[in-house]
């Protein structure tokens, strides 16, 4: 018998810090990341609070942890609100997921911010996914180099040999789908964005934040800067693809739909040169390594 599932029993949380247009569709929840430390209430679900009484948060970390204070909030905290949740994904105030068309060039579509109130998300497109027990990912970015590489570059090269020595003592097990992700690899599913079962993002979230929590008792990041303070939110992009490498998840990668204020869309052409060009040069490593 084909597996139904029933869209009241999906929530898509849309993660936002400021005011803004959101899509007119009941099966997100808007929810105000960082509340806890924010002195404007935007007026929807806040990640400190559960009708309105404190909970069980981490909102006053969201510097630090970026949209995972959303994730935390919805791990702990959502079904009090939905009981009957079976499924939880994760997205932006401006980036949703394009279902509207698969490409092989792009993992990015842009479009002028005045227009997320128009955005509408194809229940067919993402529901066959589900009913095949899919994970449904943020389409891949290829970059130049090995993500080990591209992290000690864009943040704290010493705060990835910390995480990796958490891994190690916490989940030795995940240790070699840690090293193929990062060391191996140059492909990422960015923005923790995510639609998931319930029983998996539980699964994950137990996982996920018993890593940060110990890394970050090992890291002092007062001293960072304010971009390389939100470190557990970038930590928490690669984790999510470790974890679907060492847990074999079936996924599906989807591009993503940005919206922004003046649109500067790439062509077609010149993606499909970069992802030529990098996987190339991923391949070059690969070789060189194995010399």
């Amino acid at each position: 018998m084909k597996k139904e599932i029933d869209p009241k029993k999906i929530k898509i949380l849309v993660c936002c810090h400021k005011p803004c247009v959101l899509p007119k569709d009941e099966i997100f929840l808007p929810i105000q990341v960082g509340a806890a430390i924010s002195n404007v209430d935007l007026g929807m679900q806040r990640d400190d609070k559960v009708n309105g009484e404190p909970c069980d948060n981490i909102s006053a970390k969201n510097k630090n942890y970026c949209e995972l204070t959303a994730m935390y909030w919805a791990w702990k905290n959502i079904k009090k609100i939905y009981p009957e949740l079976e499924y939880i994904g994760l997205n932006h105030y401006r980036r949703y997921f394009f279902m509207e068309k698969k490409t092989f060039v792009k993992d990015l579509f842009i479009r002028p911010e005045n227009e997320v109130g128009e955005y509408v998300l194809r229940r067919d497109s993402f529901k066959n996914n589900l009913v095949l027990d899919k994970t449904i990912i943020a389409k891949k970015r290829i970059y130049p180099y090995s993500l080990a590489v591209d992290y000690s570059i864009c943040h704290i090269s010493e705060d990835l040999r910390t995480l990796q020595n958490v891994i190690k003592d916490l989940y030795p097990d995940y240790i070699n789908a840690f090293t193929s992700v990062l060391m191996h690899n140059n492909a990422l599913a960015p923005y923790n964005m995510m639609i998931i079962g319930w029983e998996d993002f539980d699964s994950y979230c137990e996982w996920l934040f018993s890593i940060l929590t110990e890394v970050e008792k090992r890291i002092n990041i007062e001293h960072y800067s304010d971009v390389q303070k939100r470190i557990f939110g970038y930590m928490g992009e690669r984790l999510f693809n470790v974890y679907l490498k060492k847990n074999k998840k079936e996924i599906e990668e989807v591009p993503v739909l940005q919206y922004v204020d003046n649109v500067k869309e790439y062509s077609e052409m010149y993606c499909l040169y970069r992802k030529i060009r990098y996987s190339l040069s991923m391949k070059i490593l690969s070789t060189w390594r194995k010399k």
